[in-house]
């Protein structure tokens, strides 16, 4: 392995497996004496326990205790060889009374003295002379059926705590109880003493894993404090008896009963069973349940990953089942009370299930660390025999070593090119199988798409191959000595993974140090699924490698990753994306159990050797694990920190040093530190927006019992939906809807249901599971009005308290406000809430207004971070990205920015400001130009969309340095909408007053104080303000009372006002749907093309590059409008298309090609269009095409009964095709429309179809409508008035699927709607004649240029 930087480090750090010893020391206290002990943990961890005792001591010798692997010696050998054969005389308590006192000194023993004693021990066993006592661990003591009483077992405190809750919560009337305890806390025990305690007279317990009945049996028959109460019973003994119960109890006993969920399950009782839901339960105990259905109704900490869907992973589920698959039975058992034990505190977090009295026990790793080192403080220095160091309750828990290492180059190379192209789940995109089903033909199942770059990380980690980014563990010398890493199992995204990553190391055993010593172990693959049916079979093998000392590779996506104990598991690699800690800590926490080997004496006297001291959790993703450390240190700190938060870094600290986490860079190895941690926090949250931090916060829904919080909370609207934040309802105002034009018809189609009459009752709990989900993100919209008050303030927070404490300032009053948050519901919330859920809502205020007071930011960075907070208010308020609103910006001259300095009337005005982003590209432009912020404080005007836009756009203003004042205060964008024309008679005219929007506007005033009321005196031109531009991002359409999403644009009514305040220069963000279509835009579109001062054009044909996760089918575009230019002259427009990928084509061209009432986007193509449809005597397709309902049948027609599967009972059926390929028949008379074509041959063809957008296919599935067929307004059809015969619509079907025809029918079509006027470039042609594009391209006479364009734009037919 290569050197690394700071090794030393990881020499401190990794201790591996540890051989017992025998050591020996002097001390000056008590002289001339040598102490001579034996350890099972590190000689230097024994010292320094003696060194409280003897400071002094100083240590002589260290030898181990083993004659071989499987057979140990203690140190009483030792003794017995000093006092025996050397007469060695043992300290007596009488010689130093004042000294602590130890039985293991010997006076006048020299070192060699020692050395001899063990060479005595090591040959007299190859003798086998019996003169010492051995312990072999091959030695078996007999199984044990009916386990006989060790007496009354001591209540340690940190359980008498927890039955005291319990008490107290029992009485209190409690009747749904947590005792959140991780491993070796004795929940079995406490759980029945608090049985003890309530008198109950029937326990039932009930757990996932069957494995953990012998602990409960072994409890109740053992433990004096239960054994002469209670009697243990199973299914095994429902079932040989099924009155056992009654007659134990009638016996006077009482019982404990055990089953599994598997038990449980199935719809139906078994008979064993019965007695039990017969019975009065007075303590069901419910042993470590994960509740992944409930996990999932009560929403994620942090959103669960959700990539491509796997194949069923096969008995995945053989040893572990979910409660949720029991719950029925359980719901019918009559129980008193409920005590859920687990080991993981997701659930806590899970909403409202628990109280925080409910929860009797809190007990974490760190805390099991500290009882471990109490324990040993308390008794390890002890000499008497009965204390020996694995008689520690928590002996053999291991520590974890995390190391947090990104992927070898070229796998990170790959990673981040997958992430840069948008792929979210980029490691299950890198360890994504060639097929994730099997393959019995080509075995692509067995092989990776990115192959090599798989290989080489595993070359990595092997040490076969050096990587300065990732430690080669399994070639490091310390690992390797200390034995660790010798059975490793490697958690894939899918099932197929397994078998290839199986495949790969297989056939490249040759190139592996290390990994051609493993032996594989696949329990999830798809090619043989059967060959480890159990989670017997699984741990078989492995027991078996281990016990031929062969090391183990397990392979598994989920199977044996939660219930399951596999104690030889040493080592995790994560290779899996999953964002949901109750996952990722269920995965890791199968590392966490200990690994005992027993070695016993001849008289049966056992030594317990530790096998696994340390695990390895080996995770590719270091920002994940830093931020599963910070949600767990927070979720213990809110249990144990009354004041909130203060103490989260301390926490940190505590846990970094119980379980410390490596990283390496550039070959230098690196301890994380808890600021580590907390500064990867706070950069993660600078780059992400309110609304992603309130997926994070838990939702009490406990709180909805409080009506005023319920009113406040359904009032809201759903985190993500089209409504968002908006204070004012502009329903489908939004940035983002794909709804129909309204060319050919006036009805819509509604491809997303039927209507309330053919609406089927689903099941009623997912619709129950549907509404809780609802009021989820109902809570999470009043999570980030809170979150956006702790951004805004100027106040430093820390707390929901803290808010509620400053909200009577003036300034957090109008914040307030505008946010739509009250005082007196926050002060409600605070004091009913869950506290885990405050703390994280806690944490969430104190991380954000800390992040918008870090004066350590230049201000233009400030600015930057609070747009990427505020992110997304709804639909219709989305924030224009920075780099956006920078190239908007660029398009306007230095002289337009040069004037805001030097002319005292010049001023820039955003016309629709959510952020102030614009503000910010401004300010930034006017820094590059050399222009000071304080020259233009006052020069750059906003009009908000809304009351929450305004308070952002304020925050934005503060931080740069502008005047509040310039803001509008008292109207928004949208209000400028309601100025209309007013009519003769007094009413409003659907026009609006542009003339008066410009006076009101126009105004020389301070711009907070003008209201749209104003009736300004204009008529001297001084008392006009001048405007040297209007930028901006619309809102883009708002509903228009049509059917479900029907909406109408209303971004030409910004353009309209902004052309209409005559400023120098218009630059604005807009659809262009205007370009060919859009509901209502003949006139704006006309007027855009007449406009001779557009003097640039970016049309942008992947709206998600500048608009992510938006649905602005067809594109966006942004122009630069010029008042002294004229695109008339020869050097007419500039247009700039924008392909994706950065790949940029520009061209000089007419805004008006013709006579065309269309802009044809493609500047390339119009010589084609020039040859192809030369002037309007072309005969189109346009002309032969039906209206948007070919026969009258809207698209939820097949969802009628007037649409039959099959031809019974028809007098006269017809053939009917609809959406969602659905074919079937109607009554001929019933046919609406059109039956004269119902007889003819003709071509269907698809309403809706992705040509002309930048989705991905360009696909025309066309078919022929026989006679006797019709068809939905799911289709169109064309040909039906031309007398076709079959042959000439099998030849139009094929030519309307040629690239020349669907190249020629992009030309005109924005959108996914295809009406009969989008193919008005489309030539109709000879159909006696078969079309090729071959054909084509040589009748109109294409260059090879204009071929190479077809060719290239069009996508082949899927």
């Amino acid at each position: 392995m290569m050197k690394l930087d700071n090794e030393e480090l990881l020499s401190e750090l990794i201790i591996g497996r540890v051989k017992p010893h025998i050591y020996a020391f002097t001390t000056n206290t008590i002289p001339n004496y040598l102490k001579v002990g034996d350890t099972y943990r590190p000689v230097m961890t024994r010292l320094r326990e003696w060194m409280r005792l003897f400071p002094d001591l100083e240590k002589k010798f260290e030898d181990s205790a083993v004659i071989n692997d499987d057979v140990f010696f203690r140190d009483y050998s030792v003794h017995q060889y000093l006092e025996n054969d050397l007469s060695k005389h043992r300290l007596d308590p009488q010689e130093y009374p004042d000294v602590y006192y130890s039985n293991e000194f010997f006076q006048d023993v020299l070192i060699e003295h020692v050395s001899s004693a063990i060479t005595d021990i090591r040959r007299n066993y190859e003798e086998n002379t019996g003169k010492y006592k051995y312990y072999d661990a091959n030695s078996q003591l007999p199984e044990t059926f009916t386990y006989v009483s060790t007496g009354e077992w001591s209540i340690r405190p940190n359980q008498k705590d927890t039955i005291d809750r319990f008490v107290k919560a029992y009485k209190a009337g409690r009747k749904n109880l947590l005792m959140y305890a991780v491993m070796r806390f004795g929940k079995s025990f406490t759980s029945l003493c608090c049985a003890k305690e309530m008198e109950a007279k029937l326990v039932l317990v009930v757990s996932a894993k069957a494995d953990v009945r012998e602990e409960w049996k072994k409890t109740v028959q053992s433990a004096d404090n239960f054994n002469k109460d209670y009697v243990f019973l199973s299914s095994d003994d429902l079932a040989n008896d099924q009155s056992i119960i009654k007659a134990t109890i009638s016996g006077g006993k009482r019982v404990v009963v055990f089953l599994t969920l598997q038990d449980l399950q199935g719809e139906n009782i078994k008979d064993k069973h019965q007695e039990i839901f017969g019975q009065q339960i007075d303590l069901l105990i419910v042993d470590e349940t994960h509740y992944g259905a409930r996990a999932e109704s009560y929403g994620r900490i942090i959103r669960t990953v959700n990539y491509e869907k796997d194949v069923k992973e096969k008995h995945a589920d053989d040893d572990f089942v979910e409660m949720a698959d029991a719950e029925e039975q359980l719901k019918s058992l009559s129980v008193d009370v409920t005590l859920h034990l687990s080991g993981t505190p997701y659930r806590i977090l899970m909403g409202s299930e628990f109280e925080k009295d409910d929860i009797i026990a809190f007990y974490q790793f760190s805390d099991i660390v500290k009882d471990q080192e109490k324990w040993d403080k308390e008794h390890v220095l002890k000499d008497s025999v009965e204390v020996k160091e694995w008689d520690n309750p928590y002996f053999g828990f291991p520590q974890m070593v995390r190391f947090a290492f990104v992927p070898s180059k070229s796998a990170l190379a790959v990673l981040d090119s997958l992430k840069s192209n948008g792929t979210t789940y980029a490691f299950s995109a890198l360890l994504k199988p060639r097929s994730i089903s099997k393959d019995s033909e080509n075995n692509l199942h067995k092989q990776f798409v990115y192959e090599n770059e798989v290989l080489e990380l595993f070359e990595a980690i092997d040490g076969s191959k050096e990587d300065d980014g990732l430690l080669s563990f399994l070639d490091y010398e310390n690992i390797k000595e200390g034995k660790m890493c010798q059975h490793i199992v490697c958690v894939l995204p899918y099932c197929a993974s397994c078998d290839a990553l199986e495949a790969l190391i297989n056939s490249n055993r040759d190139k592996f140090k290390n990994l051609q010593d493993y032996t594989i172990i696949n329990i999830s693959g798809v090619d043989s699924p059967n060959e480890y049916r159990s989670v017997q079979a699984v741990k078989a093998k492995i027991k078996q490698c281990a016990a031929e000392n062969k090391k183990t590779l397990t392979l598994t996506v989920n199977r044996m990753l939660t219930g399951s104990t596999v104690e030889e598991w040493d080592t995790m690699i994560f290779l899996k994306d999953t964002a949901s800690p109750q996952e990722y800590d269920q995965a890791i926490f199968r590392l966490q159990n200990q690994y005992i080997r027993e070695y016993v004496g001849e008289d049966g006297d056992i030594i317990k050797y530790n096998m696994k001291p340390q695990t390895l959790l080996v995770d590719f993703d270091p920002h994940r694990m830093f931020i599963m450390q910070e949600q767990k240190s927070q979720i213990y700190n809110a249990n144990t920190d009354a004041s909130g938060n203060e103490h989260l870094r301390d926490r940190l600290e505590e846990e970094l040093q119980i379980s410390p986490i490596i990283t390496m860079n550039k070959n230098r190895i690196e301890q994380v530190e808890a600021a580590d941690i907390l500064a990867e926090i706070s950069q993660y949250s600078s780059n992400r927006g309110v609304l992603d931090e309130t997926k994070e916060i838990p939702v009490d829904m406990s709180l909805l019992s409080v009506d005023e919080i319920k009113a406040e909370i359904e009032s809201q609207a759903e985190l993500g939906s089209r409504q968002g934040l908006s204070v004012e309802a502009h329903k489908g105002d939004e940035n983002n809807l794909d709804n129909p034009e309204d060319d050919d018809s006036t009805d819509d189609e509604n491809d997303s249901g039927s209507s309330n009459n053919n609406h089927q009752d689903g099941n009623e709990e997912t619709e129950t599971e549907n509404d809780v989900k609802k009021l989820e993100n109902k809570f999470r919209t009043y999570y980030s009005r809170i979150l956006f008050f702790s951004f805004l303030t100027k106040d430093k927070v820390a707390s929901l308290e803290d808010i509620i404490s400053c909200m009577e300032e003036d300034d957090n009053k109008r914040i307030a406000k505008n946010l739509a948050i009250e005082k007196s519901i926050l002060v409600l919330i605070k004091d009913n809430i869950n506290i885990f859920v405050l703390r994280q809502l806690d944490y969430k205020i104190q991380n954000i207004n800390t992040l918008s007071h870090d004066e350590s930011i230049p201000p233009m960075q400030r600015a930057s971070v609070a747009i990427r907070k505020f992110g997304r208010i709804s639909d219709s308020e989305i924030t224009t990205r920075e780099h956006v609103a920078t190239e908007v910006i660029r398009l306007i001259p230095d002289e337009c920015f040069e004037s805001l300095r030097n002319t005292a009337d010049s001023r820039i005005i955003d016309i629709a400001s959510k952020m102030g982003e614009f503000a910010v590209a401004v300010v930034k432009r006017c820094g590059e130009l050399g222009i000071p912020v304080e020259t233009i404080r006052d020069k750059v005007l906003s009009i908000p969309t809304s009351s929450i836009a305004y308070e952002f756009t304020r925050k934005v203003y503060e931080v740069l340095g502008l005047d509040v004042s310039s803001i509008a205060e008292e109207f928004n964008s949208y209000d400028l909408l309601k100025m209309r024309l007013i009519k003769d008679d007094g009413s409003e005219d659907d026009m609006l007053d542009y003339n008066k929007i410009q006076r009101i506007l126009s105004q020389r005033k301070t711009f907070s104080s003008i209201t749209l009321m104003d009736t300004p005196n204009l008529e001297e031109e001084e008392n006009e303000m001048k405007f040297s531009a209007i930028v901006g991002n619309p809102p883009y359409q708002e509903a228009d009372g049509g059917a479900s999403a029907s909406s109408r644009p209303i971004y030409q009514h910004f353009v309209d006002i902004s052309r209409k305040l005559e400023p120098s220069y218009v630059s604005i963000i807009i659809p262009t749907r205007w370009f060919a279509g859009g509901k209502g835009l003949d006139v704006f579109r006309q007027s855009m093309l007449d406009d001779k001062h557009i003097k640039e054009l970016h049309d942008c044909l992947h709206p998600e590059e500048i608009f992510p996760d938006t649905n602005n089918r067809g594109g966006i575009c942004y122009f630069l409008w010029d008042k002294e230019y004229d695109n008339c002259s020869p050097e007419k427009m500039k247009v700039v298309t924008h392909n994706g990928n950065n790949e940029v084509i520009e061209a000089v061209r007419s805004m008006k090609t013709r006579d065309l009432n269309i802009f044809i986007r493609n500047s390339s193509a119009l010589s084609i269009l020039d040859k192809v449809v030369p002037d309007d005597t072309t005969d189109v397709m346009t002309n032969h095409i039906s209206p948007r309902k070919p026969f009258g049948l809207d698209g939820n027609f097949v969802k009628t009964s007037g649409f039959r599967s099959n031809k019974n009972g028809l007098s006269d059926p017809i053939k009917c095709y609809g959406k969602a390929k659905s074919v079937g028949y109607i009554e001929a008379q019933s046919i609406p429309a059109h039956a004269e074509w119902v007889h003819c041959w003709k071509v269907f063809m698809p309403y809706a179809n992705n040509i002309g957008t930048e989705l991905n296919d360009d696909n025309q599935n066309t078919f022929i409508g026989e006679p006797d067929s019709v068809c939905t307004e799911t289709f169109l059809a064309v040909g039906q008035e031309d007398n076709l015969t079959e042959e000439q619509c099998i030849n139009l079907s094929n030519y309307l699927r040629t690239k020349f025809a669907r190249f020629l029918l992009s030309l005109s079509k924005i959108s996914q709607h295809g009406t009969s006027k989008t193919y008005r470039f489309v030539p109709y042609l000879d159909f006696s004649e078969e079309w090729t594009d071959e054909k084509l391209y040589e009748k109109y006479g294409l260059t090879q240029e204009e071929i190479d364009l077809i060719e290239n734009s069009i996508k082949p037919m899927a």
